[in-house]
């Protein structure tokens, strides 16, 4: 799995198993897909990113890709909604009895 992180602000854009490589056709302009050794950016839900490091697509934004394992992402996902399941039960226990 991929995380999609924008290099201004380190924000996650998105996660992927499988980025969509893309460069921009000389000729007509167009975004085309293509191999990752070849790409300028990816696109990501339809929006275009240039890749860091790379020439570029046009857009404006840059990205880079981060390979994480998808499992300690999944786990830290399930752990994350724990903890704010209880703390939503906490709160309503203390409103109720409030």
């Amino acid at each position: 799995m991929y995380k999609i992180i924008d290099t201004k602000d380190g924000a996650v854009i998105g996660r992927t198993e499988t980025p969509l490589f893309i460069r921009k056709k000389e000729t007509s302009g167009c975004y085309v897909q293509t191999k990752a050794e070849l790409a300028q950016g990816v696109a990501y839900l339809g929006t275009p990113y240039n890749l860091q490091g790379r020439d570029g697509v046009g857009a404006e934004d840059t990205v880079i890709l981060v390979e994480v394992d998808a499992g300690t992402e999944a786990d830290k996902t399930t752990a994350a909604l724990a903890k704010n399941s209880a703390a939503i039960d906490s709160l309503i226990i203390s409103m109720l009895e409030g």
